[in-house]
């Protein structure tokens, strides 16, 4: 049993309203998305998340818990192939994305997935949890100690994502689970109210005794009261556990109890595999990709499944990435967004972007390398000149600075010529 309430905003600010949402009467599954691209191409992003969505809303409420995670794995790569292939079909300008957070009650169960800025929240009693963690560039830096929480709230850069559903053929949500109790209280938004509205402002009003819809649209409400500088939207659900049959209380055998234990054991073990299974294929599917820096000293992609701690990482290759040892790199990280110490890794969003962002580094070092060759150059240091030379050209530095930089040297190189007084 639950109630359910949903209401979007264009907000004060915003000429169209880009945020999309869906609920169901006949299924448990509910979804926000906030949609970016453009006038009207985020409309149509978070429009077509929601309509992918609505396809799956039968099968995600009543598949196997088992296969739970892999069908909204499915329901979100379904909305991602939606918005990518309209995107493709456009002027490269106008490519469109979205945020989503999905999510569907299975019994005391709360699965959900999610990708981007958007949010999922459970209130049970006084304790309020944020059930997603932000895909965004601040909440990486708050996750590397650069800032605080409450910094990241005010930061000029709060708005950038780092996952977006339909930025590229392929996307990773995080999925996972959480057990619910009678009287929680489940929040779907999008940023334009916690964005907008503090933590402690929206557990007060999903506090009340008010029905989820006059909650949904108490907690816009407070979102205008703000300003509305952005689109918002809300989806709460109250949940009630189903009401269980009645025991009968006649006495039974003792031969039709053990069956019946038999049976749940049974059912139980079945369940359990199912469960596992699922995991181990959902977590095989799903790698992690990260840099660092392997037993050579060489910089290297490397992927790794957290959601299988038994299989070791696995380096990824990288074609058209030249090596690169670290200690070359390290000097000139610090002008690179990873800046950082590498030997511990650095996550990226996949194979692609790892690769790219090797090259970056890759490209940033041998400029650092050229330009540190020039000014020992200068300090008549030759041999390391020399030396710094060869590197950066070995990471493809800019050919006319390395011919340029290299006739210099060769002429540092040669010995004075002291003219000989003529013989009397």
């Amino acid at each position: 049993m639950m109630d359910l309430g949903a209401t979007t905003h264009t907000g004060y600010v915003r000429a169209g309203n880009e945020d999309g949402f869906f609920v169901s009467e006949a299924w448990p599954v509910f979804a926000v998305a906030d949609g970016m691209g453009g006038h009207a191409h985020g409309e149509v992003a978070s429009a077509l998340a929601m309509e992918a969505i609505a396809t799956f809303a039968q099968p995600l409420a009543t598949i196997d818990p088992g296969e739970l995670a892999t069908q909204l794995h499915d329901a979100v790569q379904a909305a991602n192939a939606a918005i990518f292939s309209q995107a493709s079909s456009q002027d490269a300008r106008n490519r469109m994305g979205t945020t989503l957070v999905l999510a569907t009650i299975r019994g005391d169960r709360l699965y959900f997935a999610h990708i981007g800025d958007s949010r999922l929240y459970l209130l049970r009693g006084e304790v309020f949890t944020q059930l997603t963690r932000d895909h965004s560039r601040v909440q990486a830096m708050v996750d590397n100690g650069e800032i605080s929480p409450e910094e990241a709230a005010i930061h000029p850069l709060r708005h950038q994502i780092t996952r977006v559903v339909g930025g590229d053929d392929r996307v990773s949500p995080d999925i996972a689970s959480q057990a619910l109790e009678p009287g929680d209280a489940i929040l779907l938004c999008t940023d334009g109210l916690s964005g907008s509205v503090t933590n402690e402002r929206i557990k007060a009003i999903l506090a009340t005794e008010l029905g989820a819809q006059q909650t949904a649209e108490a907690l816009v409400d407070a979102a205008l009261a703000a300003g509305g500088p952005d689109n918002i939207t809300a989806v709460v659900v109250n949940y009630q556990r189903p009401r269980e049959l009645p025991v009968a209380t006649s006495a039974l055998k003792g031969a039709h109890h053990r069956a019946a234990y038999r049976r749940s054991m049974l059912y139980s073990i079945l369940a359990l595999l199912l469960v596992l299974g699922a995991i181990f294929t959902w977590g095989y599917t799903h790698p992690r990709y990260m840099i660092g820096v392997d037993t050579r000293n060489m910089l290297t992609l490397y992927k790794s499944w957290p959601a299988l701690p038994m299989l070791h990482k696995q380096r990824v290759p990288a074609p058209g990435v030249l090596p690169i040892t670290y200690t070359d790199a390290q000097p000139y990280l610090k002008y690179h967004p990873l800046n950082g110490d590498m030997r511990n890794g650095f996550q990226v969003d996949g194979r692609d972007v790892g690769i790219s962002t090797l090259n970056d580094i890759t490209t940033a070092t041998a400029a650092g390398l050229l330009d540190n060759a020039r000014k020992a150059l200068q300090q008549q240091q030759l041999p390391q000149a020399i030396s710094l030379l060869a590197r950066a050209q070995a990471l493809n530095a800019d050919p006319a600075m390395v011919k340029k930089l290299a006739a210099q040297i060769a002429a540092a190189q040669q010995p004075a010529i002291v003219p000989i007084p003529p013989h009397h």
